[in-house]
């Protein structure tokens, strides 16, 4: 082989070698995905006819994110779900995770680490026709009232306040099918969620006397891994920004309304 082909054979494999360097390199700093959950509920999180997720919370993600310059996947999932990703332990490096959920978390989520306020809106109890609820009080003696799973996080303090009989149920829809056939004497929960949910399953005609009980805060969150990555101070100081703004309140209220209204 002459010394110029020599040359040029060794250049290429050098070019080679670099550009292979480059890629396992760039394969091992890239961005790991993140993912945003959002629990499945009616009003907070639900799937459009076109298969996209869409309401007030999936609303409220975007906007963070929107404000962060950070791209994420938003994932709908029932709510069990989404406590239970978040208080999951991982290892460092692999998907961040972040997701919107009520406060005080208890046991057995309380890895879950709380990052910002992103919503206040206010929990009632809605007896069924023919059962008085005029006070609060009045829940020490209305006899069994269903709770979803995680609306139960939220209520505690009021349980054990008035020491109300609570029914566990998977979701508010099973909550108000068991008060239409007398299981249960009332429902406890986000005040436009049961309207809507009770709107379209025909259920409306079940709802009597209401009143309102205690305040949910809802926050933006990630799991233990997430929480000194780069990504979460800047979610973290978006959300903060949105909220004095009034803007994930703007949302919150024209999401409510519209529940409100049917529209």
């Amino acid at each position: 082989m002459t010394p110029t082909r020599r040359t040029i054979l060794s250049l290429l494999l050098a070019l080679s070698a670099s550009g292979m360097a480059s890629g396992i390199a760039a394969a091992q700093t890239a961005p790991q995905p993140i993912r945003v959950l959002v629990p499945e509920l009616p009003v907070l999180g639900e799937r459009g006819a076109d298969g996209q997720a869409r309401g007030l919370v999936v609303e409220q993600a975007q906007a963070i994110l929107d404000r962060a310059g950070i791209r994420a996947t938003v994932e709908l999932l029932p709510v069990v779900r989404v406590y239970a990703e978040l208080a999951r332990e991982r290892p460092p490096g692999g998907p961040k995770v972040y997701g919107m959920v009520a406060v005080p978390i208890r046991d057995p989520y309380r890895a879950i680490v709380p990052l910002a306020l992103t919503m206040e809106t206010q929990l009632v109890a809605v007896a069924r026709q023919g059962v008085t609820l005029a006070k609060p009080d009045d829940l020490r003696t209305v006899g069994p009232v269903a709770v979803t799973a995680t609306g139960t996080q939220a209520l505690v303090p009021i349980i054990q306040q008035y020491g109300i009989t609570v029914q566990t149920v998977p979701s508010m829809l099973n909550g108000l099918r068991m008060m239409a056939h007398s299981r249960v004497n009332a429902v406890m929960g986000i005040s436009s969620v049961i309207d809507v949910v009770a709107r379209e399953n025909n259920l409306t005609d079940q709802l009597g006397d209401r009143v309102q009980v205690s305040a949910m805060e809802a926050w933006l969150s990630c799991d233990p891994a997430t929480r000194d990555a780069p990504e979460t101070a800047i979610l973290r100081d978006a959300a903060e920004a949105l909220y004095r703004e009034g803007r994930l309140d703007a949302i919150a209220r024209q999401h409510f309304q519209k529940a409100a209204t049917g529209s």
